[in-house]
């Protein structure tokens, strides 16, 4: 981007309704807590959690790669691309910095809500990566892979926005067939990380704006 073109980015990254999806966010992130303090854990949970789980080991090595997309090299990846595609080094540092909110972010929350990994509650689940233990409650990979993800969109083509989401969704399946995390895990996750990238993109407007006038 040439430095006349930050009023023209649209806002809020050009989503159509991005307090729809702000609030369907908020919903999600609400009802995932009260899903993860409830103490024992809901029985549904711990099935839906065996049934993906139990997957041949073939597929947990297929989506393994994919997975990375939701540690801090997914969010740096993404600025890059921007960087290099678009030019817009706005969006491009906030990118970074949003993931390394989300990553902290949900290791703040993993501290509040102290609810064990599913190994805790289901000892013959299969874990594909460490060694099970640690807290579960959001899920990091989940939360820096769908802030990723919007970031991605707010640079991309309408055509083209479905690819981040697919890709931030089999990010926190795999969590789940590696059995590291938990069905509700992944929602707070994925919640946290669009609240955090919408938080962002708003942060990025106001910025724009005052190149604009300055």
């Amino acid at each position: 981007m040439t430095s006349d073109e930050p009023d023209r980015r649209p806002p809020l990254g050009g989503f159509r309704h991005p307090f729809r999806i702000i609030s369907v966010a908020g919903v999600g992130l609400a009802v995932s807590y009260a899903v993860a303090v409830q103490r024992p854990v809901p029985g549904w949970e711990l099935r839906l959690t065996e049934w993906i789980n139990d997957v041949p080991d073939a597929l947990g090595s297929v989506l393994y790669p994919i997975m990375q997309a939701g540690t801090l090299a997914g969010p740096i990846g993404v600025a890059v691309a921007i960087a290099v595609f678009r030019r817009d080094w706005l969006l491009s540092g906030a990118t970074v910095a949003a993931g390394l909110v989300a990553w902290f972010g949900a290791k703040g929350v993993k501290r509040v809500v102290e609810r064990d990994r599913p190994l805790g509650y289901l000892p013959d689940l299969v874990v594909r990566e460490g060694d099970g233990s640690g807290l579960g409650y959001v899920s990091g990979h989940s939360a820096v892979a769908a802030t990723a993800a919007v970031m991605a969109m707010a640079a991309l083509p309408a055509r083209w926005r479905p690819v981040p989401v697919v890709v931030a969704f089999l990010v926190g399946i795999a969590r789940v067939v590696h059995g590291v995390h938990l069905p509700a895990d992944l929602v707070g996750g994925w919640s946290l990380g669009v609240l955090i990238a919408f938080a962002t993109l708003w942060f990025v407007d106001r910025l724009g704006r005052l190149g604009t006038t300055a």
